[in-house]
């Protein structure tokens, strides 16, 4: 048998789910979660943009973090020198980060500090590897 993530509708009272671009019904649960969150848990997001910043990226990725509310967040083929923007533009705190050379690749991982402490030890072209720590709430 394979696991398989049950549908979950949008809800009515989202703003504009409409203006999204892609396919999400499959991997939405209302909230990001039905669990609570508890002192020992995260919730971890990543997305493999494959592009630039744009408009549309932003309305889209707003509308992801706001329904998810992800403790850390992982963005790869950004395609970008600089993902600074990303900390006050979505209210994150800290970043880890690899620059796109030539217009290919770019990494960003970005995270609330209140909730997570992440040490990096090892960081290429082409990946980042840290440890992360949810810290006691």
């Amino acid at each position: 048998m394979i696991p398989t993530i049950p549908l979950v509708p949008l809800l009515e009272e989202l703003p504009n789910p409409h203006h999204l671009t892609m396919h999400l019904e499959m991997s939405l649960a209302p909230r990001g979660s039905s669990s609570p969150m508890t002192t020992r848990s995260m919730k971890i997001m990543l997305w493999n943009y494959r592009g630039v910043n744009g408009p549309d990226f932003c309305r889209n990725l707003r509308f992801l973090l706001d329904w998810n509310n992800p403790s850390i967040f992982c963005l790869t083929e950004m395609r970008m020198e600089d993902h600074s923007f990303f900390l006050n533009e979505f209210n994150f705190t800290d970043l880890i980060q690899v620059a796109a050379r030539d217009y290919l690749g770019g990494i960003v991982i970005l995270w609330h500090t209140d909730e997570l402490t992440v040490d990096p030890f090892a960081i290429t072209a082409q990946e980042i590897h840290a440890s992360v720590q949810v810290d006691a709430i």
